[in-house]
């Protein structure tokens, strides 16, 4: 026995060091923390800091709360006035207060498609950053404590070198380094920094950017009060269609080359557009618990019952559900149109799906006839229709 003590207290090091977590995971999973929360609230302090080329300091507190499916609410108040975004599940309200003005849209489905909306070049900027690795080299760099608020939350500390990012603009941030404290039990990021090189025409010179989010409260799968998501006005805001500049309602694909996919349906048939190159394919992307959604299907099914057999395409693209749940609302709910799973990133990104329903009329050459978003496409889909030689019999 005294032999083999030694020998396996000399073999703990390298079992604790076995039990450390992948730091790729720990990205992966810290992003899905809170997307994969039914309901939560968080306060956060967000300071950007550029110096050299471009010198500017922003320093931004953000409350989020969100309640799936669909609901959220995300205040912020800096330097130059204070922003109110209101979702309910069926219209998503924006205030800038600088302005005294907001719009009403179609609800976004989640903060991420929000953001992506909001602005097209932000979400082009995504989009490919998405579509490939943006982690030259991610390293587990430590564990520290952070304490906040009395408590303390144990982390792992992650450091990852990014590539190369494309920006709006014609900019780029070059030489990423980014750094993430993620709490060991929850998994959710209490603080993340990150460094940066951008360059740019309009810049006289490269600019060094500084970038730091701190998570300063966080209620995680409680209750959350629906009088968060209701928008009143303030006094003397007006509402309007569009605000002046790149912030923007939605995004509109008609005109564009129609996104390549390939899918199943529930019943098991393969659908691609490639194959039904020379059809009218028309592509509703929607979900159960959209009230929206439900109100416009009625519509669509009569749309489907006239020209199904004439040769129109009609798919239920449901977005973000799994197929019991999309099984049992079709139990309720009978629909002629087969209906898919949707719920690839690429998908949704390609065609700029950001709120529900959303509706894309594909003509014969893979073109996009109609973009509409939110409820009461019927009319316009109707006309489109009609353009593409499906007209109901007089």
């Amino acid at each position: 026995m005294k032999r083999i003590v030694p020998i396996a207290l000399s073999m703990m090091p390298a079992l604790f060091a076995q039990q450390l977590p992948d730091a790729r995971t720990l990205l992966k999973e810290t992003g899905d923390a809170l997307r994969d929360a039914k309901s939560y609230v968080l306060e956060q302090s967000i300071a950007v800091e550029l110096k050299g080329g471009l010198e500017s300091r922003l320093q931004m507190p953000m409350k989020l709360a969100v309640s799936n499916p669909g609901k959220l609410r995300i205040e912020s108040n800096g330097a130059v006035g204070n922003t109110l975004i209101v979702s309910d599940g069926e219209n998503t309200w924006m205030y800038l207060g600088p302005l005294k003005q907001y719009t009403r849209t179609p609800a976004a489905s989640s903060p991420d498609a929000l953001m992506k909306s909001l602005n097209p070049g932000v979400a082009d900027m995504l989009g490919k950053m998405q579509s490939k690795d943006p982690y030259l080299e991610v390293k587990l760099a430590g564990e520290e404590i952070i304490e906040n608020g009395g408590a303390r939350h144990e982390c792992f500390v992650i450091e990852a070198k990014l590539d190369k990012i494309e920006m709006p603009g014609s900019m780029e941030l070059l030489d990423g380094v980014m750094k993430t404290w993620v709490d060991k039990k929850t998994k959710l990021t209490w603080r993340q920094t990150a460094t940066a090189i951008m360059k740019g025409a309009t810049l006289r010179s490269p600019a060094e950017m500084n970038q730091s989010i701190t998570l300063l409260s966080v209620k995680l799968n409680e209750p959350v009060s629906d009088s968060l998501f209701t928008f009143t006005p303030p006094e003397g805001a007006k509402e309007v269609k569009e605000f002046q500049g790149p912030v923007k309602a939605n995004a509109n694909l008609s005109g564009k080359d129609a996104a390549d996919f390939k899918f199943r349906s529930l019943d098991g048939k393969e659908f691609s557009l490639q194959a039904l190159r020379g059809k009218v394919v028309l592509l509703d992307f929607w979900a159960t618990w959209c009230g929206p959604c439900r109100k416009d299907m009625p519509a669509l099914e009569r749309i489907y019952g006239e020209f199904g057999d004439r040769g129109l395409v009609m798919l239920g693209m449901n977005v973000g559900e799994d197929r019991e749940a999309v099984s049992k609302f079709l139990a309720a709910n009978k629909l002629s149109y087969p209906i898919v799973l949707a719920g690839q990133m690429e998908m949704l990104e390609s065609y700029s799906v950001t709120a529900f329903p959303t509706v894309v009329l594909i003509d014969r050459e893979g073109k996009i006839a109609l973009y509409h978003v939110g409820s009461g496409s019927e009319s316009e889909l109707r006309e489109a229709l009609a353009a593409l030689g499906f007209s109901k019999p007089e």
